[in-house]
């Protein structure tokens, strides 16, 4: 008998497990760039650019993470944890800080997670012993 996960060739524990990975990266990483710019005279015009380049390199880490679990569909698997990651963080943006959102923020970010979790797919596959 074959299971679900053969049937539809999506791992969803190593989906999770990068999630959970791109998760905790992003939160550390953010966490590093605010000490970074309250300790030193970096102008704080910079901070959105830090924060763009640690969503891509979260999804990107996740991404990976994912695919070398999964071992095949690194592209699928990478930008699954993309989604993922993008639909957790605004779950806590709008949990935490309720307020307006704009449609080109959002669609930066989604854009960012999904292309760092696919780069990152990609990369996981190429680990893959």
């Amino acid at each position: 008998m074959t299971s679900k996960r053969e049937i539809t060739g999506i791992n969803l524990p190593a989906i999770g497990r990068g999630t959970l990975t791109g998760a905790v990266a992003s939160l550390g990483a953010t966490f590093l760039a605010a000490c970074l710019f309250f300790f030193t005279n970096i102008s704080e015009t910079l901070f959105p650019y830090f924060v763009s380049f640690i969503l891509f390199l979260s999804g990107m880490l996740g991404g990976a993470l994912a695919s070398r679990a999964a071992g095949n569909k690194g592209l699928l698997h990478g930008a699954a944890v993309g989604l993922a990651l993008f639909l957790l963080l605004w779950l806590a943006a709008v949990t935490a800080l309720p307020g307006p959102v704009t449609t080109t923020m959002l669609l930066k970010k989604l854009f960012l997670l999904v292309a760092g979790g696919a780069t990152g797919g990609f990369i996981g596959i190429a680990l893959v012993p």
